[in-house]
């Protein structure tokens, strides 16, 4: 009997010694804090921006118009390319109206002829009325055929100034330097100075180039009331972003804004000016336009990778004196590239963990890492 709990007293020594060495064993092997990425939270000056959606014109954009009728037989220009003021561009054909120019010169030839006939008659009569030999009536009749004989000749010459200003018409000329777009006629058709067989092509002027976009009436007045607080003249630069994602390397200036809030839509026609001195820009480009809001002082912003959302509720993890990892509810503002402007929760000195990792979890224990974004790795 002594024996046998003598043996139950060894085994249950045995379970307690091994017990004893597990839990050593797994305290030793307890893990290190894990690295967890942080940036120090600064202070600074953060530009806003806002984009908007905008199409490009030429500083000039001139439709070409058939002001005659006829069949185009000539087209003098490279599609695509400049041409310059008063170059020839189209003719239209020019021999009905060339036969009109005749006919008109016919008429003022005539008129001239019996102008000049009524002259030297009143000529003859005046000296014969002061010697009373001939009447008074036939004076007059002479005066009012000279008149008339005038009046005749200047219609007539005003009619073929006309029909030569017309003669004109069918060779259309460049109004300006510019840039020539594809042709909407060729030779051959039939050209009519009425409706859309009018408009022969447009010429644009492009050194300049207008950018005309929209904003809602609560972002206008929003901007109004930022300007109107601001000091700073270097807040009025534009960019324009072009649909390949690159940035116009010439910053725009405000050339104007509608006078009215277009009722069907809510929104405001704003138009700015970009230099275009290499023709890169062309009229009837989709881009953005990005213009700079405001810049706000001493502002808090961090990497959008360190704010959570949950139901509406912004956090962000902090890093303590102790390196433990600390929840705060923070308000935000404007995103900023890849920031995050914080209006309230975290000030200037915070560590801010950058999250990504499930293993960081409030309470936990790091080692704090400072955080390299992805835009610096490369640098």
């Amino acid at each position: 009997m002594d024996l046998v709990k003598a043996y139950k007293k060894s085994i249950a020594l045995f379970f307690v010694f091994v017990f004893l060495v597990s839990c050593n064993k797994k305290e030793s092997q307890a893990p290190p804090p894990i690295p967890a990425p942080f940036i120090t939270v600064v202070a600074k000056d953060v530009p806003i921006y806002k984009e908007f959606a905008a199409q490009t014109f030429g500083d000039l954009d001139i439709v070409l118009t058939a002001r005659v009728d006829g069949i185009l037989t000539g087209i003098h220009f490279t599609e695509g390319q400049k041409v310059k003021k008063g170059q020839l561009l189209y003719t239209i054909d020019p021999l009905e109206y060339e036969t009109k120019v005749e006919q008109v010169k016919g008429q003022v030839a005539t008129s001239q002829s019996n102008f000049v006939n009524a002259e030297e008659e009143l000529k003859r009569i005046r000296p014969l009325v002061d010697m009373n030999a001939v009447s008074k009536r036939e004076y007059d009749a002479a005066v009012a055929k000279s008149k008339a004989a005038r009046s005749n000749l200047e219609s007539t010459q005003a009619a073929l100034r006309n029909q030569q200003l017309e003669r004109s018409y069918c060779n259309i000329m460049s109004p300006i330097d510019g840039v020539i777009g594809i042709s909407n006629a060729r030779v051959g058709d039939y050209i009519s100075r009425m409706g859309n067989s009018s408009k022969l092509n447009t010429v644009s002027r492009l050194d300049k180039v207008r950018v005309r976009f929209t904003i809602s009436e609560a972002e206008f007045l929003e901007y109004r009331k930022k300007k109107s607080l601001s000091k700073n003249s270097n807040e009025n630069d534009i960019e324009l972003l072009l649909s390949d994602g690159s940035v116009h390397p010439y910053k725009g200036v405000l050339n104007f804004s509608d006078a009215k809030i277009d009722p069907t839509t809510g929104t405001m026609t704003i138009e700015t000016t970009f230099p275009n001195p290499e023709n890169n820009l062309r009229s009837g480009q989709f881009s953005k336009v990005r213009a700079l809001i405001e810049n706000q002082r001493n502002a808090i912003a961090i990497p959008q990778k360190a704010v959570t959302e949950l139901q509406g509720i912004y956090q962000v993890l902090v890093i303590d004196n102790e390196n433990k990892i600390q929840v705060r509810i923070v308000e935000v503002g404007t995103k900023v590239g890849e920031d995050w402007v914080i209006t309230k929760g975290i000030n200037a000195g915070d560590k801010v963990a950058i999250t990504g990792s499930m293993f960081i979890q409030p309470g936990s224990v790091v080692t704090p890492v400072p955080y390299t974004s992805e835009q610096n790795k490369g640098k």
